[in-house]
C-alpha cells in the first residue's frame, strides 16, 4: 500500500505550554510537510509568542520552516493573557535564552496567503489560538476561503462550560469577531474545542517518560511542562495538564483520530453581556440553519497518545 502523501500544513499559534506541544509533535511528524508557522497574541503578547515559536524550530533543527509574526490583538477590545496557567513567558518559565534567528520579513497574513497560493486545494491550517490572523487574510484575500482544504480550530466548546467563565473558550473569547468572520467565509472548518481537549491529558507519569528521554524534543517538553502541570494538577486534583492544542494539532495530520463529530450550525457570540464570544453549536433537531463547521465530540484517546509519546521519543537529537 502506497504511503498517504504528507500533510500540507501551515500552523498559527499563540504558542504557550500546549501549543508549542502542537508545534513539536508537527514538526517530528512524518505525516506533516508543515509550510509555515505564525505567530498570534493569545497565551502571552505576540513578541513572546513568536520568539517561543522560532525557538522551537532552533532547538528541533527546523530552521528550514519560516516563522512570520501576526496580530497583537484582536480585532476589538485589549488582548488578556495568562502568565498564571504558562508562565511569563509563555513556555513555563523555562529560562531560553532568545532566539538566535528572528521572523520572516512576511506577515503572517502574507504567509498564510502565499501557502494557500502555493498549494491550491491541499493547505490544511492548524489554528491553535485566536482567528485574528485568518481573518485578517479572508478579508484581504476572500479567494482563499476556497483555495484552504480545511481549518482545524483549537478553540470553543459545544456541549461543556468555557474555561474563562460559564460560556466562553479562551481563543474564541480573545477574538470573537474574528472568529465569526472565519465562519462566515465559508472556509471548510472544524472546531476541537474543549468537549474533547480537556479529556486530552498528559499524567504525570507520561511526563517522566518524556523527561528520560534524550530527543531535543522530550528535552524541551520535559523543560517546559512543570509550570503548567503544576497549574492543571492543582485544578484537576491529580496530576496531569490538558493537551489542548497537540490534539488539534494531531487531528489536522489524521482526521480518523476522530470518532465521534457532528456537522452543525456554529456561530459566535458577539454582543451578549455574559456569552460574549461563546460557540454556539446548534444542535436542536428540526433547525433550519445551514450547518458550517463540523464539531469533535470524541476522538481515540490511546491512539493519539501513543503516537505522540513515540513521535517525542523518536526525533532525533540535536545539541541544545
Amino acid at each position: 500500500m502506497t504511503a498517504a502523501p504528507p500533510v500540507k500544513l501551515l500552523i498559527d499559534t499563540d504558542t504557550g505550554v500546549d501549543d508549542a506541544m502542537g508545534v513539536v509533535l508537527a514538526l517530528c511528524s512524518p505525516r506533516a510537510q508543515v509550510l509555515g508557522l505564525t505567530s498570534v497574541f493569545g497565551n502571552v503578547d505576540v513578541e513572546r509568542t513568536t520568539a517561543n515559536t522560532i525557538k522551537i524550530t532552533e532547538l528541533l533543527d527546523r530552521r528550514d520552516v519560516p516563522v512570520a509574526k501576526g496580530a497583537a490583538k484582536g480585532l476589538l477590545g485589549t488582548p488578556e493573557f495568562v502568565p498564571f496557567i504558562h508562565g511569563e513567558d509563555g513556555v513555563g518559565n523555562a529560562g531560553y535564552d532568545p532566539p538566535e534567528t528572528a521572523a520572516v520579513d512576511e506577515t503572517a497574513v502574507d504567509l498564510i496567503r502565499r501557502c494557500a497560493r502555493e498549494h491550491p486545494g491541499e493547505l490544511v491550517v492548524a489554528a491553535l489560538g485566536p482567528l485574528t490572523n485568518l481573518a485578517l487574510a479572508l478579508a484581504v484575500d476572500p479567494e482563499l476561503a476556497g483555495l484552504v482544504k480545511s481549518v482545524v480550530w483549537m478553540g470553543g466548546t459545544a456541549t461543556i462550560r468555557g474555561n474563562v467563565g460559564p460560556w466562553t473558550e479562551a481563543d474564541a473569547g480573545h477574538d470573537p469577531e474574528a472568529a465569526q468572520m472565519v465562519l462566515d467565509s465559508g472556509v471548510p472548518f472544524t472546531m476541537v474545542g474543549l468537549d474533547v481537549t480537556d479529556r486530552c491529558l498528559l499524567s504525570g507519569d507520561e511526563l517522566q517518560r518524556i523527561a528520560a528521554g534524550t530527543s531535543a524534543a522530550a528535552r524541551y517538553l520535559a523543560r517546559i511542562t512543570p509550570f503548567y502541570l503544576e497549574f492543571y494538577s492543582g485544578r484537576l486534583g491529580f496530576r496531569a495538564c490538558a493537551m489542548h492544542s497537540a490534539l488539534a494539532a494531531a487531528i489536522a495530520l489524521d482526521p480518523e483520530l476522530v470518532t465521534k463529530q457532528e456537522r452543525l450550525p456554529l456561530a459566535i457570540e458577539l454582543t451578549g453581556t455574559a456569552t460574549r464570544g461563546m460557540t454556539v453549536a446548534d444542535r436542536r433537531p428540526g433547525i433550519d440553519l445551514p450547518a458550517n463547521a463540523d464539531v469533535v465530540l470524541d476522538y481515540d484517546d490511546d491512539r493519539f497518545k501513543a503516537e505522540f509519546m513515540q513521535l517525542v521519543g523518536a526525533a532525533a537529537p540535536v545539541s541544545a
